[in-house]
């Protein structure tokens, strides 16, 4: 085997390992990672499906009342941590269901990847509060990477193999063996690299096609803004060349191109 092929390799392998989303029942019974104690909630009522940190896939398990978001009941719904939505009768945010997960049991710390990490700089005194042109440059790859996420997600196997490039082509192989291959250190690396954070959940099994595809929309919309806070104006389909041309948000005045 070719010393490419062996990376490639190396990339599929922390790919799959990686799309092994995490998973929340809700129910009465207390073998359910969060526990309701109301007799309208079923014994496994529902669970909760991480795709990204804010995005989830709520799944009725079956219930006898019903799993209901605007007054629809529901058998599978992609929400965000703000959604509303009704178990039986009872209202609770996605936040609120997380609050009541049973608490971990403290790891070992041995056994906990230790990441390095890096030291915050203050800003300069002089440094324009409206220049945001390394974030605008991020927002490059979040354009670059859109179409092909959103057309490569049909089919797992090539998902599975366009990760991979992307994550060379961005990361590099040396970075991954850096970290010693563990998820956490990867997942932080991919985080800062336009959508790639979403790969995991595009190879994931748990998703069809169709929620995969509106997670991709989801998060495109949510990244592909005006990166000054206090601003956030949607880009939507406009190519990022041509707001490059632009230099400035015409709205709030940032510094987008020096």
């Amino acid at each position: 085997m070719t010393t490419r092929n062996h990376d490639e390799g190396q990339f599929e392998q922390l790919i799959e390992e990686l799309s092994h989303l995490s998973s929340y029942t809700i129910g009465r019974s207390t073998n359910n990672a969060i526990v309701l104690s109301n007799s309208r909630i079923s014994g496994q009522h529902a669970r909760l499906i991480q795709c990204t940190p804010d995005s989830f896939l709520l799944e009725d398990l079956g219930s006898k009342n019903g799993t209901f978001v605007n007054g629809t009941r529901l058998t599978r719904k992609v929400v965000d941590r703000t959604t509303t939505l009704e178990l039986a009768d009872i209202p609770f945010t996605v936040e609120q269901l997380l609050d009541f997960q049973k608490p971990e049991p403290p790891e070992n710390p041995d056994t906990i990847p230790q990441v390095q990490s890096r030291p915050v700089s203050s800003p300069e005194a002089t440094q324009n509060p409206l220049d945001f042109t390394t974030q605008f440059a991020e927002l490059k790859r979040v354009f670059e990477q859109y179409p092909t996420l959103r057309k490569d997600c049909r089919n797992r196997e090539k998902m599975v193999r366009t990760g991979s490039i992307i994550l060379s082509s961005i990361i590099g192989v040396s970075s991954v063996l850096a970290t010693g291959g563990s998820a956490l250190p990867l997942l932080q690396i991919m985080s800062g690299a336009g959508l790639s954070m979403l790969l995991p959940t595009l190879c994931s099994t748990l998703l069809s096609t169709e929620e995969k595809i509106e997670i991709i929309d989801k998060e495109y919309r949510e990244r592909y803004r005006c990166p000054n806070p206090t601003c956030r104006d949607p880009f939507g389909t406009r190519e990022w060349d041509f707001l490059a041309k632009q230099k400035t948000c015409r709205r709030c005045q940032a510094i987008w191109i020096k």
